[in-house]
């Protein structure tokens, strides 16, 4: 009895010592937002300029350098134009917001519908305490997020008048 006890204690140490290692419910993400996103156009008219803002937030557990790009595409994904791209570097936790301008020109004259989408890729700056333990990779782990919405092309009335 004294050794099925002794045991028992034994399992139960090395059962906890295991568990130490393990860490707890974190799944590292970066969130995408556009901000306001209700009152986003939904209809351009050409040569008018538009804003938006978007925002990245760290849930990663570590340091990341994110890099962006803002483009519009046609419906068929055809790029139209770059609107900007860039970096910055955020620590755990830490929120950053970016303000856009855009502009649809005379060029794109009759381009009906265009989709402004922002990605942004992740680099991993060092390794977070968590990963120290018993942790291995996500193989759906996304290197990159991306967010969009589409507008509309609101071609003015025209009136012509000719004479008979």
């Amino acid at each position: 009895m004294k050794y099925i006890l002794i045991a028992g204690i034994v399992i139960v140490i090395a059962f906890l010592a295991v568990l130490s290692f393990i860490p707890l419910g974190i799944e590292p993400l970066t969130e995408l937002y556009i901000e306001n996103h209700t009152s986003l156009p939904k209809n351009v008219f050409l040569d008018k300029t538009y804003n938006f803002s978007f925002s990245v937030h760290n849930l990663e557990y570590q340091d990341v350098e994110y890099n962006y790009t803002v483009n519009a595409y046609d419906v068929n994904d055809t790029l139209l134009f770059s609107i900007d791209s860039g970096s910055f570097t955020l620590a755990n936790n830490e929120t950053n917001t970016i303000s856009e301008n855009y502009v649809f020109d005379k060029k794109f004259k009759n381009f009906n519908r265009a989709k402004i989408e922002v990605v942004i890729t992740k680099n991993l700056i060092g390794e977070p305490e968590f990963k120290r333990k018993l942790w291995w990779p996500d193989p759906n782990y996304p290197t990159s997020v991306d967010v969009h919405f589409w507008v509309d092309e609101i071609v003015p009335t025209t009136i012509t008048i000719v004479r008979d």
